[in-house]
């Protein structure tokens, strides 16, 4: 190799290293935003949750103390108890229920896209308007007793008010799983169809040997981003039940350990063990969906 061939490709290498300096120039303002607004929160709520702090007085070091506490605490075990029957009860119907909607909405009949717009509407709404809506509908004497013509204390009875709250949550959380279904449906080229009924598979057939195995990454994405909607739960058990009834999630008793008892150090263990629970949750899926996928 000559010099001069060194020579001409040295501005070039340059050139390449300028680029990625730039790049990394431009990068440093969003991620000193995201550590701001993430990461240190974050590492703040872990470095508080060793701490006794009511936000007046000077934070005491107590070191596994808040956790050792919620180990042992009734109303903490209801909390996951309660998180637990929701998460169960509302997201796996509403994962099912899309499955089979979106699989009946894959067509390209006119009104098709209406109909998904209807379905995707409660989606777009905001959790606390829907709460609202629906606790007027589940009053004593709201439309649901009236059309029923029951008298049923939807929200303020233990057997009926998580029940209530389940209800509520598949009708505002399955159309958005309705579009993530879709979507991976609109992705499987109509080839492979039409090769499953050339070999004499019907309906049936096809979606559980062709489709559902083709849906499974979008499979996995729902059911991890379904756990965690369903852990993060707070608004409709604030407006519905307020918490009571056996309805009181990890959330509303992170915010109610924090803002009425004042046991800052207390809500953060609660929230660092949702976090490491859900980033736990969430490894285990996803190996699961891998290891079917070999």
């Amino acid at each position: 190799m000559t010099s001069t061939t060194v020579r001409a490709r040295r501005p070039r290498h340059t050139a390449t290293t300028r680029h990625n300096w730039i790049g990394a120039a431009f990068a440093v303002p969003a991620l000193a935003l995201f550590g701001a607004f993430a990461i240190y929160p974050m590492a703040r709520v872990f470095y508080i949750s060793f701490f006794d702090y009511d936000l007046t007085s000077a934070p005491r070091f107590v070191g596994w103390h808040n956790y050792r506490y919620l180990f042992g605490s009734e109303t903490f075990q209801a909390s996951l108890t309660a998180t637990a029957f929701y998460v169960v009860f509302t997201y796996a119907p509403a994962v099912v229920l899309a499955l089979v909607l979106a699989a009946g909405l894959d067509t390209r009949l006119p009104g098709s896209g209406f109909i998904r717009l209807l379905y995707f509407a409660p989606v777009a709404m905001s959790w606390v308007a829907v709460s609202i809506i629906w606790r007027l509908i589940l009053q004593p004497d709201g439309l649901l007793n009236a059309v029923f013509g029951t008298h049923v204390n939807w929200l303020t009875s233990d057997s009926s008010a998580k029940w209530a709250l389940v209800v509520v949550s598949i009708w505002k959380e399955t159309g958005l799983f309705v579009i993530l279904f879709l979507a991976g449906l609109q992705r499987i080229p109509d080839e492979l169809r039409e090769a499953a009924a050339l070999d004499g598979a019907g309906r049936v057939a096809t979606f559980r040997y062709v489709i559902l195995p083709l849906l499974r990454p979008v499979t996995a994405v729902v059911c991890v981003m379904a756990i965690i909607r369903g852990c993060q739960s707070f608004s409709a058990q604030v407006v519905l039940t307020g918490g009571s009834f056996n309805t009181e999630v990890i959330n509303l008793y992170v915010y109610k350990t924090a803002f009425e008892s004042a046991r800052m150090g207390r809500a953060s263990a609660v929230a660092v063990l949702l976090f490491f629970g859900l980033l736990m949750v969430t490894m285990l899926q996803l190996r699961l969906f891998r290891s079917r996928e070999r």
